[in-house]
């Protein structure tokens, strides 16, 4: 299997408790990383589609005034 090389930079406090979890499993923070990401990465991807067909299904008669999403009248930006 092709890797490629990814360097992230994450908070202190997510660092320790990944260090936490990787002590008491005797494995480094990366294997534990990886193994996260990789877990999460499938049901991530289904969750954006879930989403997306759902935001598809949304008619304009659905959509609510205050929420801002009418015409800007003088080219404003919201």
């Amino acid at each position: 299997m092709a890797t490629r090389k990814l360097t992230l930079e994450i908070s202190e406090a997510l660092f320790e408790q990944l260090e936490g979890i990787a002590e008491l499993t005797e494995e480094s923070i990366e294997t534990i990383a990886i193994r996260i990401v990789a877990r999460r990465v499938p049901s991530l991807a289904r969750e954006v589609q879930e989403l997306d067909e759902k935001l598809a299904q949304i008619t304009p008669d659905q959509l609510h005034g205050e929420i801002g999403l009418e015409e800007a009248v003088a080219g404003e930006v919201y």
